[in-house]
């Protein structure tokens, strides 16, 4: 597989080591203001762009306009025009806040846990994130996917508190918690490295490739598909 990395920070140097450690080559690389050239776009099978939400809304309409297939990871823009635009383009995009295996199976216990509760008033669900001082959005996109799997499990509308931390180095840390009258249940996903999102990425894009897929897909398409 042909790749184009699309952002040259932290996460766009993991992807390009996730990449050459399952064999793919890397056909190009593209920092803030570069132009996207015809000879790129011609041997690119694939693009990973993780940029910043300000950045993020033209680099994907780019992409998508010369028919790459894209995996997009930055959060905190409005990607509704992208889905729209590769639905129409019929290119294959997949945007994802998180591309942890281990978020994708906790949003899943998340929404199990809430389910099992739900019944009982009492245990009041919320969220903790804690992410590196650098992260520009908060909630962070993760933590809205787990607030919107809380909902879904409780069936309710009811508001999910969330807090959110910026300091240090933490490449990620969310905690769901269910507070009882005497008790309390935690769910904890706790990121090492950016490595385990890189990964999660490259075999994202390995089968948005090869198995042809068309318009916008999600995340939960690809885990669910592998975890059958």
């Amino acid at each position: 597989m042909k790749a184009l990395v699309v952002g040259t920070g932290k996460m766009g140097k993991a992807v390009e080591e996730a990449l050459l450690s399952r064999g793919h080559s890397v056909a190009g690389r593209l920092g803030r203001g570069e132009a996207l050239t015809a000879d790129l776009a011609r041997e690119a099978q694939v693009a990973f762009e993780f940029t910043t939400p300000d950045a993020a809304p033209a680099r994907v309409t780019e992409l998508l306009e010369a028919g790459i297939p894209v995996v997009s990871g930055t959060t905190g823009w409005n990607v509704a025009p992208a889905w729209d635009l590769a639905r129409k383009k019929g290119v294959g995009f997949l945007h994802a806040p998180n591309f942890s295996i281990g978020v994708a199976a906790l949003k899943r216990a998340v929404a199990a846990l809430a389910e099992a509760l739900a019944p009982f008033e009492e245990y009041e669900p919320a969220i903790v994130e804690r992410h590196h001082a650098a992260k520009k959005d908060a909630p962070s996109g993760t933590a809205r996917l787990l607030a919107a799997a809380l909902k879904g499990g409780r069936q309710g509308g009811a508001h999910i508190p969330v807090v959110s931390v910026r300091h240090g180095g933490q490449p990620g840390e969310h905690v769901v918690v269910f507070e009882g009258p005497e008790e309390s249940v935690e769910l904890v996903h706790r990121a090492r490295s950016r490595a385990i999102f890189a990964a999660g990425a490259v075999q994202a894009g390995e089968w948005l490739v090869g198995t042809f897929r068309r318009g916008p897909v999600a995340f939960d398409d690809f885990f669910e598909r592998r975890s059958e």
